[in-house]
């Protein structure tokens, strides 16, 4: 068992230090994005919003919080393959994630006409 120092355990880090946490990112192909808004719908951090109106609209990360935690949801749902996370949600300092390996596209799911 390791004994951590008192300014060792002051220092663990909450999901909103940005000094030790790097939120994740997702990058949007835009000319792929039809603006159906199932990503926004989707993610738990609401890191997504949708910009624009009518055939403009488009989902982008929220400018303002983007509390993405990388968990793909966003683009195993996306039909059009538009959206990849670009950065992984990563604790910093003495903090790490298991590694989870390379980033893949997760595997999306279909429903079949028996299943309606």
């Amino acid at each position: 068992m390791s004994t951590y120092r008192l300014i060792d355990r002051l220092r663990i880090p909450t999901y909103d230090n940005e000094a030790y946490v790097t939120l994740a990112r997702v990058s949007i192909d835009q000319t792929r994005c039809n603006g159906c808004g199932l990503c926004v719908q989707i993610c738990p951090g609401s890191a997504l919003v949708l910009e624009g109106a009518g055939k403009e609209r488009r989902a982008v990360m929220d400018k303002v919080n983007p509390q993405c935690m990388s968990c793909n949801d966003c683009a195993a749902i996306c039909k059009r393959s538009a959206i990849k996370v670009a950065v992984p949600y990563d604790y910093g300092y003495r903090f790490k994630n298991i590694d989870r390996g390379v980033l893949t596209a997760p595997r999306t799911f279909t429903i079949s006409k028996g299943d309606r």
